[in-house]
């Protein structure tokens, strides 16, 4: 039995019907039980599981003894070893039959009985191998589970579980396969093995595990369509879609049968098999159960059956209606329906409307900006009430229609809430009254109206002071503001102490904002102590929002719950979560947009709403008193009076506070604020208090919204003018409202506000900006740097004092191209020019300009760089030019090395030179040797005869060097009565007893020797002979001392010393290097001159061994007698005597020296020789202070601080340090001082036992060197977030990225590295964490980094093994950096957890070699946490990869919090004591009201990694700028600019920071209509000139038109129109200037003399008189002709006039024609002589060409002559084509040999041509030479057919680059249209931002 509380929609249990009735039955206890055990969620409501096959029409298209009576066999009785109760039978089937149990109807399989349906048997036919099953539910319903159970059969083999809704089109739930192969032939799906199991909510699988013949009845198959799917807890939509279903088809396909029987069906045909085997195959199912339910939506817990339609009907509940309760109920639409779920209920909420209607609608953007109040009083949901009563309105009913008003104190909910508005129609501005508390603002309460100017009242009703004559009120004479009149109205007007003129209505000089509440009028000008001219402002109050809680030191903080009750914007906090943090008393606090320079909000309101609520016993709790508002500023802290609002529980009140200096007090005191520091406050304000906190009870909930703060912005909308804010007219240098601020490239000293000074900055022209403090420029441009911008940056050089622009030039070491620039910096001398400091290895020349000994290049060249020649390492560069810097060729080896790569030792030489480099001189003795070359690889030097030895400087043994032969001679020793046959260098062989003479040739007299001998023999050596030579390259009997230089042996004597060795004692003349000689046994000394210990008695051979071994051999070595050795004691001398220790049978014993002071006793170990010491004492012998004590003997503690001491002078297991004796000085840490080493130097912080320096050095960026460690912060963890199951893996660089392969398996993320791989080309590959470990990490120092990785691969170890575990890139800008961290790599399958600790100790560069220990410095290490950019953590190791994974990822970082033991304390993270402007930890943010400058910091660390924070500079005419590039925003004043430091187009002006700086220019008017110039400049002190007077305009303002243009443009709507007069009858005059009357000619007329006078006509340009002899005639009838016509009777009737008029036609052409221009005699000459030229012309050309033709004549002669010579040289071209043909055969040959193929033909042809003569050349030419053309030709085409070839691959390859070229435009296109996104997308951020601000 399975049972699961969350999501119980399966259970199965064996049993016909057992699992539907349990099911049930489970349900209903769920149910029952929820409430007491299921508290924690609110789930949603389902019907009960019910077998829903109970109430199906089911039916199937086979079923046995439907045609007729057949036998079956049950297979469990044909199966031999299955046990039998009786003997094998057959039965009868049988539809019609009468008897019950021989019918098995398809019903049977759903009546709950033990019978079964039956299918036909196979007996009947192939056919009933498929049969189907199928079930109609009646309606839609969730399937939970299908159980099919078999009766006497086995299960079917192959068949599919199908689902319909509309039983016509079928889709599968599940297929079943005999084998896992048949899930591939017959439903093409791959087979899971095993149980079946889903890996996706709507899979379709398909397995054989019910398919199995066992058991051969009675089996069960059970098909789970929701349990093991992966939203089986909490249904998907797609979960849901695939279990609904309303028909059900169980499609047989294949009888499963025994494997014999399957082999003779595959191969006979069913009819001829015995029917006893063919009868037992067929289906038979006893139960088919269907787990399912309604479809409900989650939102019912019953659906009973109905009789009436036998359809399951919903009982919908939590406020839902419909069929399915798929939609809310009228009236509930708070919230948007939703279905329910196994987790949430997603219940419908009703609308809260107040009572005041019943419809309401979901709107989502209500929701979004929560402004609809749901019933519980929360703004969460988007409600809408429609059709609101009793003259109600809004989004909840909660306010009035116009016309109507919410008195105060009247609750929404009111039966009646709203009355009507009684506003006076004269004195009000409409009738619409303020409707509730909500929209009452400056003093006015619900129902107040709206007055005009001059009426007050409620109602509007009468005249406000100052003004009379209700209802036409007018302003009396005395101003309300500036008198002191009781009535304004009466009397002379008494003005205040400030005021003046004749209405008391202006203010005196040095005073403004004339205000009524003021008992002086005007307050004085501040401007901050500069000036004492100022003017009111002008402008408007705009509003601000944002806040979070802290105290009033500001020491703490606590976030706020944001929109959670009460209304929109509003905030609350829990008391309780308040005071596990915050004291009693705390405050809301502001943001920076309510920070930094406030000036303008100066007499404007703090606007705010507070309330709070308590819950339980506590609502008599005694109320707090405290300041309501508290204002931190200029290092002053302000608060209004201590006796502040009296807020009751539960009630709403909105308090406004006027920023004004009377209403303020210094906090913690009485005494007053004045105008001076209230103003330096609102200058640079940093803290902004409210008061949270109202009542001592702790179950209180504290509220706070509709927070605003005035202001003022001259370009806002406002209607209340900001007249309290002052316009200073501030001096040259100095800017803002109240001079509070300085011109561009000037500093205010010292950052002084009242009586500051704006002084010019030292910059250069480099730098717009430079520090109030400390004089620096800041962002220094043109290449420039340092506090003055008086330095060039790295990589430029110059003299940037200069001032220009191009001070500072680019390095060019040795080309300015970053490809050819290898010096990063570079410097300017005088003597030398342009010096590059940091040339690389491999680069050499003042400019880098050549390469170095050992690499070869051309630097010089684009592209070009030195590169190591390829010569092993064996270069000598001590030589210059040991390799071509050119070409690389290997020059000059190193001393005993040559070849063409230096890869050989040369001659001479022995060893290898390629590893280990070992070539070494051989040293062959020039005289032992016949040459100076030895065998290169042994060194053997060829030796003469009887030499040996390596270097050939030995003679063989019983030789000696004849100096006087040059080679080796024997000895000559006799072999009887000599030692042996070895001789010295002088030839002298040693002796026996007896025998003297050179060679022991002579006998000798023995004399007994005396008893004491104490002389003793020496073998003197005459100091010039030399003979048998030594391994030290002395002769024999003698050695060269170490300090003596020079070489012997066979070759010199020089510096070799006698060995002097006694002949007694020695066994030769021979000493080692050292002079030891060779002693005999039981003699010692370097010249073997005594007995050794425990011999005695020396003489001649030696001396006698003691026998004294009981005391190991001490005697006397003159006498042999025995004696103990020194300080023993005892019989046999085996004991140490007192305070003796170390006993040795041999030396005796050593003194114990314990000390007086510090030991026990004097007796010390006899062993060891230690004493005991006392327990201050240590050493041997007691003689030092243990560690931990000084000043011996006294040996006082040291108290040394163990987390502060270096642990190389401490006992880490008994904590204990030691110190100086002397002083009792620690030994401190770096950066750790004291003598006990228990504080921290200065600018350090932090002392911490794991910090080798002891203290962190103070980061703080750079700003300031004072830190401590921060207070108050506990350690969270950064993991992945749910949603992240998949992490990227990327290549080292991140070039490339991919998730393909990678899977999560809970709980790891597991990596299939082939696939990966396929877009990773090269390893090591990494996994790279996500968003939320990257950016601003600061608080993650001292913290860890954890991460668990298991790895599969083939071999252990590979290429990527030694690579870095962990790599983070990250900092500023200017500062980035990679640092990465090696770790122990984990073993192949073992899961290895790492945690890297998040401090600089461990941590390298990126790039160094793992085997060097240089570590990350600090402030890099927190530059990188500054900004990380990206976290990687290695996933590949070994060899061949296969896997890869990665688990428990996470992160420490700090944050404010209290201490737990899952939360403990925050170490190391430093609090920065930071400069003005800025704040964070570690001085990260600029403070409010700061911007941020570029850095000018790269490489080393001159000063703040960041930019340095300044305010906004804008000359007061705009206190917004851009927080990254300072431009300023919204210039107000009509100007512009970046700083706002010029006027705006169309006004002119000196920008001094007055508003009245700039004033519209007047060209000549302001009107639109007549200011006809865009632009003017300021002329002289008060004046200015229109720059841009369009054409037709003159004057200095455009007041007048220039000539030739006429109108007024002084006039309102006049304007310069261009004269228009007509060139020809108009004289060169301009036209009036007013009029624009054109001056015409005499003979023009009209208004631009544009026509001719009377009897005048336009002849061309002219107007001519007509009043000749003929026009004159025809216009003097023309004349009469009018006079008759104008006579003429036109009432009667009139014959017409054609026939005159067509001769009048007649006469006017022919005169025409007479009079033309063409018939005049001057036109005709000009013909005539016209073509009298052409004549002439034409003769000219014809005698030109009769010349040429006659100079072509004498040129053909010239050309005959030409070609005799041409066949003259004939035979010489014949020659010269021999010579052609040649050369044509060469380079055939050639080209075969190119392409490998013989051509012998063309090898002989030119042989033949050769030999056999130029005669049969020149006698058989035609034919050889067609033969030799043919040869070349074939030739010829071949090749050219492989030429084609080779250009066809070549095309194809180009091809291929442009393709790829095009590809890689597009992906550029691509990254260029990304990038432009990214920007727009910032630049939309900021633009929001910005308008969050606004």
């Amino acid at each position: 039995l399975q049972f699961h509380a969350r999501a119980p929609l399966m259970v199965l249990v064996s049993g016909k019907g057992a699992g539907r009735n349990l099911c049930t039955f489970l349900f209903v206890l769920l149910n029952l039980s929820c409430p007491h055990f299921c508290w924690f969620f609110s789930p949603g409501l389902f019907p009960a599981v019910l077998n829903l096959a109970v109430n199906a029409i089911i039916t199937t298209n086979a079923t046995c003894g439907e045609k007729g009576s057949e036998m079956y066999c049950k297979l469990v009785e044909h199966v031999p070893g299955q046990p039998a109760r009786n003997p094998p039978q057959c039965r009868i089937c049988d539809q019609n039959s009468r008897i019950p149990h021989q019918r098995h109807p398809i019903t049977n399989a759903i009546d709950g009985k033990n019978t079964w349906w039956q299918s036909p048997s196979i007996q009947n036919g192939i056919e009933y191998h498929h049969v189907t099953i199928t079930l109609d539910l009646r309606q839609v319903f969730q399937i939970a589970y299908v159980i099919v159970k078999a009766a006497n059969a086995p299960r079917p083999g192959n068949w599919i579980l199908e689902r319909s809704l509309d039983g016509v089109n079928y889709q599968p739930w599940q297929y079943y396969a005999v084998t896992d192969t048949e899930c591939l032939t017959r439903y093409n799906i791959l087979p899971r093995r095993g149980p079946p199991s889903y890996a996706k909510d709507d899979e379709v699988i398909c397995t054989s595990f019910y398919s199995k013949i066992q058991p051969l009845e009675n089996g069960e198959i059970h098909t789970s369509l929701i349990n093991g799917r992966p939203s089986a807890d909490d249904p998907s939509r797609v979960l849901l879609e695939f279990t609904s279903a309303r028909f059900i088809r169980l499609r047989f396909q294949r009888i499963r049968t025994l494997n014999a029987d399957l082999m003779m069906f595959a191969h006979k045909d069913p009819s001829e098999i015995d029917h006893i085997v063919t009868r037992r195959y067929y289906y038979s199912v006893k139960d088919i159960s269907v787990g399912g339910m309604c479809i409900c939506s989650g939102h019912a817990r019953a659906c009973p059956l109905d009789p009436a339609t036998n359809r399951s009907t919903c009982q919908c509940e939590h406020n839902t209606c419909g069929e399915s309760c798929d939609h809310c109920c009228p009236g509930f639409n708070q919230k948007p329906w939703g279905a329910g779920t196994f987790l949430v209920k997603s219940e419908c909420e009703e609308c809260n409307c107040h009572g005041k209607t019943k419809e309401c609608y979901y709107d989502q953007n209500i929701a979004d900006r929560n402004q609809s109040l749901n019933i519980h009083g929360e703004y969460t949901g988007g409600g809408v009430c429609i059709n609101c009563t009793h003259n109600t309105a809004g989004i909840n009913c909660e306010t009035c229609t116009d016309g109507y008003f919410r008195p105060k104190g009247v609750l929404p909910d009111d039966p009646n809430p709203c009355q009507p508005c009684s506003c006076d129609p004269v004195g009000s501005l409409h009738a619409t009254c303020v409707k509730d508390e909500k929209s009452a603002e400056g003093g006015m309460l619900p129902g107040f109206c709206h007055c005009k100017t001059g009426y007050a009242g409620e109602s509007c009703n009468r005249c406000a002071l100052g003004y009379k004559g209700y209802p036409d009120c007018v302003a009396c004479s005395c101003s309300v503001k500036g008198s002191l009149n009781d009535d304004p109205c009466i009397g002379s007007c008494i003005c205040k102490e400030n005021v003046e003129g004749e209405n008391c209505d202006r203010c005196k000089p040095s005073f403004f904002n004339l205000q009524q509440d003021n008992p002086r009028g005007c307050e004085e000008c501040f401007c901050s102590g500069k000036t004492n001219v100022c003017i009111d402002s002008h402008w408007t109050y705009r509003d601000m929002s944002g806040w979070y809680l802290t105290d009033v030191p500001g020491l703490l903080q606590v976030i706020p719950q944001p929109d959670s009750f009460g209304g929109p914007q509003q905030l609350s906090i829990s008391n309780v979560a308040a005071r596990r943090v915050l004291p009693l008393i705390y405050y809301w606090s502001a943001p920076s947009p309510y920070l930094g320079n406030k000036i303008p909000a100066a007499g404007g309101h703090l606007k705010f709403t507070i309330s709070y609520d308590l819950t339980g016993q506590e609502e008599a709790v005694q109320t707090i008193l405290q300041s309501d508002i508290i204002i931190e500023g200029a290092g002053l802290r302000i608060s209004t009076s201590k006796e502040g609002i009296h807020l009751q529980p539960f009630e709403e009140h909105t308090e406004e506070v006027v920023l004004k200096p009377d209403l303020f007090t210094v906090h913690g005191t009485d005494s007053p604020v004045s105008k001076r520091e209230f103003m330096t406050v609102l200058a640079n304000i940093k803290r902004l208090l409210i008061r949270a906190t109202y009542s001592y009870g702790m179950s209180a909930i504290y509220r706070l919204s509709g927070v605003s703060l005035e202001a003022a912005d001259r370009y806002s909308t406002g209607r209340k003018v900001a007249s309290a804010v002052e316009v200073c007219q501030c001096p040259p240098g100095y800017g803002g409202t109240s001079c509070e601020s300085c011109w561009p490239r000037h500093r205010r000293v010292n950052g002084t506000i009242f009586g500051g000074i704006c002084e010019p900055c030292t910059c250069f022209g480099h730098a717009e900006f430079c520090d109030d403090l400390t004089g620096e420029c800041m962002d220094c441009k043109y290449n420039t740097g340092g506090p003055y911008c008086d330095r060039c940056l790295p990589g430029f050089y110059g003299d940037p004092t200069k001032g220009t622009n191009e001070d500072c030039q680019l390095c060019a070491c040795p080309l300015t191209i970053p490809s050819n620039n290898f010096s990063p910096t570079c410097h300017l001398d005088r003597s030398h020019g342009l010096i590059c400091d940091e040339c690389p290895p491999g680069y050499a020349g003042p400019r880098c300009e050549r390469c170095a000994n050992g690499y070869f290049g051309q630097p010089l060249i684009p592209g070009g760089s030195c590169r190591p020649c390829q010569c092993n390492d064996n270069l000598d560069f001590s030589i210059p030019g040991s390799c071509d810097s050119l070409s690389g060729a290997c020059l000059i080896c190193k001393p005993g090395i040559t070849g063409q790569y230096c890869e050989r030792c040369a001659d001479g030489y022995f060893g290898d030179a390629l590893d280990p480099k070992n070539c070494q001189s051989c040293h062959c003795n020039i005289n032992g040797s016949f040459s100076e070359i030895c065998n290169s690889q042994t060194g053997q030097c060829e030796c003469k005869p009887n030499v040996v030895g390596r270097r050939c400087d030995e003679c063989k043994p019983n030789y000696l060097w004849a100096p006087e032969k040059q080679f080796c001679i024997p000895c000559g020793c006799s072999p009887l009565r000599s030692m042996s046959l070895r001789c010295d260098m002088s030839g002298r062989c040693i002796c026996k007893s007896g025998f003297m003479g050179k060679h022991c040739e002579l006998s000798r007299q023995v004399h007994k020797r005396k008893e004491n001998p104490r002389a003793t023999q020496q073998i003197q050596v005459p100091s010039q002979r030399w003979g048998f030579t030594g391994t030290s390259g002395c002769p024999r009997g003698a050695y060269r001392p170490v300090a003596l230089p020079g070489t012997f042996g066979l070759q010199s004597s020089r510096g070799c010393v006698p060995c002097n060795c006694n002949s007694f004692g020695s066994k030769s003349f021979d000493c080692d290097e050292n002079g030891q000689c060779h002693c005999q046994p039981g003699v010692a000394g370097k010249k073997c001159d005594r007995c050794a210990h425990g011999f005695y008695n020396f003489e001649e051979g030696g001396c006698t061994p003691c026998e004294c071994s009981h005391l190991g051999n001490n005697c006397d070595p003159v006498t042999g007698r025995c004696v103990c050795p020194p300080n023993t004691i005892g019989e046999k001398c085996d004991k140490c005597a007192p305070n003796y220790w170390g006993h040795d049978i041999v030396s005796g014993c050593k003194a114990c020296d314990c000390s007086v002071v510090g030991s026990l006793s004097f007796q010390c170990n006899s062993d060891t020789g230690c004493c005991s010491c006392h327990p201050k004492f240590s050493g041997d012998k007691c003689t030092q202070c243990r560690p931990g004590y000084w000043k011996y003997p006294q040996c006082i503690p040291c108290d040394c601080l163990l987390a502060g001491t270096d642990p190389r002078t401490c006992d880490a297991e008994m904590e204990k340090c030691s110190c100086v004796d002397g002083t009792g000085q620690c030994s401190c840490k770096v950066n750790v001082e004291g003598v006990h080493c228990d504080r921290c130097r200065s600018g350090m912080f932090g002392l911490y036992a794991k910090n080798p320096l002891g203290c962190n050095s103070c980061y703080c960026f750079g700003l300031t060197t004072r830190c401590s460690e921060a207070k108050g912060l506990i350690r969270m963890w950064l993991t992945l977030k749910p949603e992240q199951m998949v992490l990227p893996l990327v290549d080292e660089n991140l070039q490339d990225s991919t998730t393909r392969g990678v899977v999560f398996q809970h709980p790891e993320i597991v990596a299939n590295i082939e696939l990966v791989m396929q877009d990773l080309q090269s390893e090591p590959i990494y996994w790279k964490l996500p968003e939320q470990f990257e950016g601003r990490k600061l608080t993650a120092y001292g913290g860890k980094l954890k991460y668990a990785i298991y790895f599969e691969a083939r071999e252990e170890t590979g290429f990527a093994t030694y690579n870095p575990q962990a790599i983070i890139r990250g900092g500023p800008p200017t500062r980035t950096r990679t640092i990465i961290r090696h770790m122990a790599a984990p073993l192949i399958g073992q899961l290895t957890r790492h945690e890297i600790e998040m401090t600089e100790h461990e941590w390298r560069y990126h790039g160094d070699d793992p085997r060097v220990s240089s570590t990350v410095t600090r402030d890099d290490f927190m530059d990188v946490l500054y900004n990380i950019h990206y976290i990687l953590i290695k996933a590949s190791y070994g060899s061949i990869m296969r896997q890869s994974r990665i688990s428990e990822i996470s992160m420490e970082v700090a944050e404010e919090g209290n201490v737990s033991g899952m939360s403990p304390r925050a170490h190391l993270i430093e609090k920065c004591d930071c400069p003005l402007g800025y704040s964070g930890l570690s001085c990260e943010a600029c403070s409010p009201g700061f911007y941020r400058l570029p850095s000018r910091s790269s490489g080393r660390r001159p000063g703040p990694t960041l930019g340095t924070c300044t305010t906004c500079q804008c000359h007061g005419h705009s206190n917004m700028c851009d927080p990254e590039t300072s431009i300023c925003q919204n210039c107000r004043h009509n100007t512009a600019g970046d700083h706002c430091e010029r006027c705006a187009v169309g006004f002119y002006g000196n920008v001094r920071g007055s508003p009245e700086d700039c004033h519209p220019c007047a060209c000549p008017l302001t009107i639109p209509s007549n200011n006809f110039s865009p632009s003017c400049v300021a002329e002289g002190l008060s004046d200015y000139r229109c720059t841009a007077c369009p054409p037709g305009y003159e004057g200095q303002y455009c007041e007048r038109c220039s000539p030739g243009f006429s109108g007024d443009p002084r006039t309102p709507g006049g304007s310069c129109q261009e004269c228009e007069c007509d060139p020809y009858g108009s004289l060169p005059i301009p036209c009036d200037p007013v009029t624009g009357q054109c001056t015409c000619k005499p003979e023009s007329t009209g208004w631009t003399c544009a026509g001719c006078k009377h009897q005048h006509v336009r002849d061309g340009m002219e107007c001519i008189f007509c009043d000749d002899e003929c026009i004159g005639l025809l216009l003097s009838d023309l004349d009469r002709l009018n006079q008759m016509t104008l006579s003429v009777n036109l009432s009667g009737p009139l014959p017409p006039p054609y026939k005159m008029l067509y001769g009048f036609e007649n006469t006017t052409q022919e005169l025409k024609h007479l009079l033309s221009p063409q018939r005049a005699p001057e036109r005709l000459l000009q013909l005539a002589q016209k073509n009298l030229d052409t004549l002439v012309t034409e003769m000219d050309e014809l005698l030109t060409r009769a010349i040429k033709v006659t100079a072509d004549g004498e040129q053909t002669g010239q050309d005959a002559e030409r070609t005799n010579e041409r066949a003259t040289s004939l035979g010489q071209f014949i020659k010269d084509t021999l010579q052609a043909a040649e050369a044509v055969n060469e380079n055939a040959v050639k080209l075969n040999e190119t392409l490998r193929i013989q051509d012998k033909t063309l090898e002989k042809s030119l042989q033949a041509l050769q030999i056999e003569g130029p005669q049969k050349l020149f006698g058989e030419p035609t034919e050889k030479n067609e033969e030799l053309k043919n040869e070349v030709r074939d030739k010829m085409a071949d090749y050219k057919n492989k030429v084609d070839d080779a250009r066809d691959l070549l095309r194809e390859a180009s091809s291929k680059i442009r393709e790829a070229n095009r590809l890689s435009a597009i992906n550029q296109r691509n990254m260029t249209v990304i990038e432009v996104k990214k920007k727009n997308k910032k630049l939309l951020h900021k633009g929001l931002w910005l308008q969050t601000l606004n």
